[in-house]
């Protein structure tokens, strides 16, 4: 067998195992829903997988988008005051000045942008999404603490941050901020965007433009570990230090960007091997 045999099966085989491995919280280690966490969002379980893009089935569907966030006791899980929710990955969490604005992961709550068209004088626009002169974000809650750690037993405070920007955005071929049936061409849930914006960036925004404003991000939260001084983590805690609860919806993991130049570098070798 050959060296360049070899080297071909190892690369295939680094390549499946990234192709499968998922991007999002895969098991639950540990959960506390503190003193003050909503009634009825209990389920740890519910932070494991994808972000919802749809929500409410079976009572009052709709598309989630960052007028219409996740809503649903099976999407959402609580963490009070004093409480704490533990999430294990089976892809490794890289710390990469080389990820877009050095996010290494996301996270989706169930925070999203008031529609002042409900308030303004004009009825004939109620409900067609528009984030007002100075936008107001509900149901972020209160602050949470993110720890990371790589072995599950020593942990490091990466921030503490309001899980408000980024709404999250299920499709973007949405057409209205509460559709009523799932979109086309599904966000990507691992694109992070620029933490340096705020609400006020994004002032007097229609649905449409804040839609085309994520590019294709499905949004939320970005977390750079940098500060923890780790080159990568395997387990994420978020605890509740402040007087509010706080929902999470899921937590991804950005892709690093060493995988996308194998992904690159395994199909120049294809096609030279095939020429």
């Amino acid at each position: 067998m050959s060296l360049p045999f070899r080297f071909n099966c190892a690369l295939v085989a680094a390549m499946t195992a990234a192709a499968t491995a998922s991007p999002f919280a895969t098991s639950v280690l540990s959960y506390d829903a503190g003193s003050n966490a909503i009634a009825g969002y209990s389920d740890a379980s519910t932070a494991l997988g994808s972000a919802e893009r749809f929500t409410g089935e079976g009572i009052f569907p709709g598309g989630v988008t960052p007028f219409n966030p996740a809503w649903g006791t099976d999407e959402l899980v609580s963490i009070g005051s004093g409480g704490q929710l533990t999430l294990g990955f089976n892809t490794a969490i890289t710390n990469s000045a080389s990820n877009a604005f050095g996010i290494d992961l996301i996270v989706f709550s169930n925070a999203g942008f008031a529609d002042t068209t409900w308030t303004d004088a004009d009825p004939l626009n109620d409900g067609t999404g528009y984030t007002g002169s100075n936008p107001f974000i509900f149901g972020a809650g209160g602050a949470a603490t993110v720890q990371v750690s790589a072995d599950g037993i020593n942990w490091i405070t990466a921030t503490t941050t309001t899980l408000n920007l980024f709404p999250t955005l299920g499709y973007s071929d949405f057409m209205s901020p509460t559709p009523m049936s799932p979109g086309l061409i599904e966000t990507d849930f691992t694109q992070a965007m620029d933490p340096t914006l705020t609400a006020a960036d994004f002032a007097d925004m229609s649905f449409t433009e804040l839609r085309d404003f994520y590019n294709g991000s499905g949004g939320g939260v970005g977390i750079d570990i940098a500060s923890t001084g780790l080159s990568s983590a395997s387990f994420v805690r978020f605890v509740n230090n402040s007087g509010q609860a706080f929902e999470i919806d899921a937590v991804a993991v950005v892709p690093a960007p060493g995988m996308l130049m194998m992904a690159s570098v395994f199909g120049i070798g294809m096609t030279r091997r095939r020429r």
